[in-house]
């Protein structure tokens, strides 16, 4: 499998165009419910609210975008090859989307989360998503935090974009929607693979422009700070070609909303 590098916190700091923009995603959704994985956006939900607010000010639980200021921790080891030069981003507080060639683009982001005036930990989130036909795969789907966990799961969904949806809208009903269920404990600086060495998988071959959705959610090991916290983030535009090929631009083409976190009680 094609692996790209990871890439220098100088160029990820000279991305960084946005902050995030208070649009987030219900963490646990009814199965009734169309649009988990971050597609079934609300505004200010719990604990992104916190974000502008310095953190010795802030208020109960809290999780921010915060790609600019976390730093990759050594051990991390989402990416093991190195590449010649950086592809073509694009980017926003949470992390960057990259172009690596006309059927795989690539996520590396990170955030912050906390409780009250306390700063938890930092996380580190990584995704490859590979278009074959109207096949899909996201790979090395992986979290990886600063403090320990108590538990964590993760969810992906395919989506169309079109302009109703410009921020992306489940296919097939959310008959993509897919969960990798509840794990853990793991210890400080573990690197947690979501969906094993597969990935989430997918299958819908006939929207003019596809996409994904990913999901990250996490408890704390400490009563004192209860909840879940949670983290998504959404593929760019894939566009189906004459021959049934799905293909990226360069650079990539990201939908509205297409970032963001939260916080359950």
């Amino acid at each position: 499998m094609r692996t790209p590098s990871r890439l220098a916190a100088a160029l990820v700091l000279a991305c960084v165009v946005a902050v995030a923009n208070g649009s987030v995603a219900a963490a646990q959704p009814a199965a009734s419910e169309v649009g988990s994985a971050g597609t079934v956006l609300t505004v200010g939900a719990a604990g992104s609210d916190q974000c502008s607010v310095d953190v010795t000010a802030r208020k109960g639980a809290w999780v921010c975008p915060d790609a600019a200021s976390s730093s990759r921790p050594k051990n991390w080891t989402g990416k093991t090859a190195e590449q010649a030069a950086p592809m073509s981003g694009v980017c926003s507080a949470l992390g960057c989307y990259y172009y690596y060639d006309s059927t795989m683009a690539y996520f590396d982001g990170a955030g912050q989360y906390g409780y009250g005036g306390t700063k938890l930990g930092d996380v580190y989130l990584y995704v490859e998503d590979y278009f074959s036909g109207g096949s899909s795969t996201s790979k090395r789907f992986q979290f990886e935090s600063t403090r320990g966990i108590r538990t964590i799961n993760a969810s992906g969904e395919r989506l169309y974009f079109s302009s109703a949806h410009p921020e992306g809208y489940p296919v097939s009903g959310g008959g993509t929607f897919k969960t990798w269920g509840v794990h853990g404990p793991y210890a400080a600086g573990t690197l947690v693979t979501a969906f094993g060495s597969t990935g989430y998988t997918a299958y819908e071959g006939s929207v003019a422009w596809a996409g994904i959705a990913h999901q990250f959610q996490w408890t704390d090991p400490s009563s004192a700070y209860p909840g879940t916290w949670y983290m998504w983030w959404k593929s760019p535009k894939f566009q189906r070609q004459s021959s049934g090929q799905y293909t990226v631009s360069n650079p990539p083409a990201m939908g509205s909303s297409w970032y963001g976190s939260g916080w359950n009680q």
